[in-house]
């Protein structure tokens, strides 16, 4: 053999000894099939205390439930149109859901299901195309949109609930033809909301329900997930036009990076602990990023979920990442269980 070939192969080998040997951010604990479960899922919730997941089969129809600590299969909940949205109230262990309605009808809804029996037990007539919301746990309120394009609309009612009872108790009128992942911070009394068809963060007073600033958008639009930081103040946006984290300063307003990421993500999530960002795309795979200061940030893996695999939770408590990927040809659909490293 040549030397500079025999150098060059040395290099090569090396090069992909270093490779291997780095310790992914995301170890796939385990992969749970779930047969017979077509079409696109939307989002998840959780009961950390009774150790259940619950996961919107949107095309399905219907939420299924699984050992939050296994992943086992429980439950499968029917009656749904089209569910998107997951909060559990353990006040009266109540689930509820949000539901699109009929297709192209004039109403939706946030179906009740009891956490005993598993049953619809009561359903919150919305406006129609009710879809993604926000859970507040200090106050007991969950924040649902409806109405905007989807219901032929051109503007988006966020309806207010009090999850132990059940009611609406308010609604919130935006200017955004959908609204997404709504979240709010724990040491203030602000309200954060993608408004997608705007390209903007709204920024919501919760004890007025009023606006108080927008918040533009550089470079990106169609802004869909969001994840806070709020010892850093810090807010974490997703944008798919192009495929963007865009990141926040909430003390100013000001956008202080933007970095690409994976194509069709869905869900997002902010590990305190090891100061990494976690995002799930529909190409199949999570971009995990490293915060190396509140202002600079760096993508560190792209690791392989399976197709359509935008849905995700992150359970702080358990120290696991959740993912749902959907079925593709002969393939079932998996709930895959990444342990951080």
């Amino acid at each position: 053999m040549k030397k500079p070939l025999f150098i060059a192969m040395m290099a090569l080998s090396a090069t992909l000894l270093a490779q291997t040997s780095q310790v992914a951010p995301l170890r796939l604990e385990t992969s749970i099939p779930m047969p017979g479960i077509k079409g696109d899922f939307d989002h998840f919730g959780a009961d950390v205390e009774g150790n259940r997941l619950f996961l919107a089969a949107e095309e399905h129809k219907t939420v299924e439930v699984f050992d939050l600590k296994t992943g086992k299969h429980l439950q499968s909940v029917p009656g749904f149109d089209a569910p998107h949205q997951i909060v559990y109230v353990p006040q009266n262990n109540t689930i509820l859901v949000t539901d699109s309605g009929p297709e192209g009808g004039n109403v939706g809804y946030v179906r009740v299901i009891s956490g005993e029996s598993y049953k619809i037990i009561n359903s919150i007539k919305t406006l129609a195309a009710a879809d993604s919301a926000g859970y507040n746990p200090a106050t007991r309120l969950m924040y649902a949109d409806t109405g905007g394009t989807e219901a032929k609309m051109d503007y988006t009612v966020v309806s207010v609930i009090d999850t132990p009872s059940a009611k609406v108790v308010n609604e919130i009128k935006v200017d955004s033809g959908r609204v997404e992942a709504i979240r709010f911070e724990h040491d203030g009394t602000r309200m954060f909301a993608n408004l997608r068809t705007k390209g903007q963060v709204g920024v919501y007073d919760q004890k007025e329900n009023k606006l108080l600033s927008n918040w533009d958008i550089k470079g990106a639009k169609e802004n869909v997930s969001m994840a806070l930081d709020q010892a850093n103040h810090r807010l974490f946006v997703v944008c798919r036009k192009p495929a963007a984290l865009v990141v926040f300063d909430t003390e100013t307003g000001k956008q202080v990076a933007s970095l690409p990421t994976v194509d069709r993500a869905d869900d997002m999530a902010y590990d305190s602990k090891r100061k990494q960002i976690y995002i799930s795309g529909g190409n199949g795979f999570i971009a995990v990023y490293s915060q190396k200061d509140p202002d600079h940030y760096e993508e560190i893996a792209k690791v392989p979920s399976g197709p359509a695999a935008k849905i995700s939770i992150f359970i702080p408590e358990l120290d696991r990442l959740y993912v749902a990927a959907s079925a593709l040809g002969t393939t079932s659909a998996k709930l895959l269980i990444y342990k951080p490293e």
